[in-house]
C-alpha cells in the first residue's frame, strides 16, 4: 500500500483475523540507511506478528543512493508513513525498528508534530546516538553519507535527525546484545536513562534480535502483551 506517490513510498500491512482488538506494530528496518537494504528484513517479525494475531506496517523508505534517501527525505518518509490513515483507528501503535532503522523509531518517538503518537517504541541494537555514531564512525562512513557530511560539516542536520530522549512519547525499550559489532552497545546505553527497558542480552549479536525463532523475541511479546491485556 502506498503512502506517498515514489516508487519507495510504500508499506507492507498484514492483518490477520481480530487484530482490530490489538495494538498496530509498525516495522522499520535497518541497513544504515542504505539502498541496498529493504523492508524484506523484517518479513520474519511481519510473520511471526500475524501469526501471534497482531497486525503489522512494514514499511519502506527512500535510502542512501538511488532511490533519493538521506537527510532529510528519509525522515519526511517515515513521518508518512506513520502518520499515514492506516494507522489510525487501533488500540494502540506500537514502532519497532532494528539498527538504523531504531534511529528511524527513536527519532519518531521524538516527534513533536506526529500526528500518530506511539504507546510503545523498541529500539533492536538501535543507532540512538547519530553523533556519537560519526564521531565513532559506527557503519563506518554510514552517518556521513546519511547527514551528507560529518558531524562538523553539518551540525544542524545531525541536531535535527538526532533523537531526542527528553522528549519521547509513549513507553521506549532498548534491546541490545552485548556481542554486536556492527552497532556497538553503547549507542543503547547513551540514551539509556530515559527508556524505561534496556535489556543487554549476553552473547547476542546484532540480528539475533530480528529472529523471531531466538529467545530475545520473548521481550518483544511481553512487552505486546502488557498493552494487550
Amino acid at each position: 500500500m502506498d503512502y506517498g506517490e515514489l516508487p519507495d513510498q510504500y508499506g507492507e500491512l498484514r492483518v490477520p483475523e481480530g487484530a482490530s482488538l490489538r495494538p498496530l506494530v509498525i516495522l522499520i528496518h535497518g541497513g544504515f540507511w542504505r539502498d541496498q537494504y529493504h523492508c524484506d528484513l523484517m518479513h520474519p517479525l511481519a510473520n511471526a506478528l500475524y501469526d501471534r494475531g497482531y497486525a503489522s506496517w512494514n514499511i519502506e523508505y527512500r535510502r542512501v543512493g538511488p532511490t533519493g534517501g538521506g537527510y532529510p527525505t528519509t525522515l519526511h518518509d517515515v513521518a508518512a508513513a506513520i502518520d499515514h490513515h492506516v494507522t489510525k483507528n487501533w488500540p494502540a501503535t506500537v514502532v519497532i525498528g532494528h539498527s538504523a532503522g531504531g534511529h528511524l523509531a527513536l527519532w519518531n518517538a521524538s516527534r513533536t508534530d506526529a500526528l500518530v503518537r506511539p504507546d510503545l517504541t523498541i529500539g533492536l541494537a538501535p543507532v540512538a546516538d547519530v553523533i556519537a555514531a560519526n564521531i565513532n564512525a559506527v557503519g563506518v562512513d554510514a552517518t556521513t553519507n546519511f547527514f551528507g557530511g560529518t558531524v562538523a560539516q553539518v551540525p544542524e542536520n545531525y541536531a535535527s535527525g538526532q533523537p531526542l530522549p527528553a522528549a519521547f512519547t509513549g513507553r521506549v525499550v532498548l534491546i541490545h546484545g552485548d556481542n554486536d559489532d556492527s552497532v556497538p552497545l553503547a549507542q543503547s546505553y547513551a540514551i539509556a536513562s530515559h527508556a524505561d527497558r534496556l535489556e543487554v542480552l549476553n552473547n547476542v549479536d546484532h540480528f539475533d534480535v530480528i529472529d523471531p525463532d531466538h529467545p530475545s523475541w520473548h521481550i518483544v511479546l511481553d512487552e505486546l502483551g502488557q498493552l494487550t491485556d
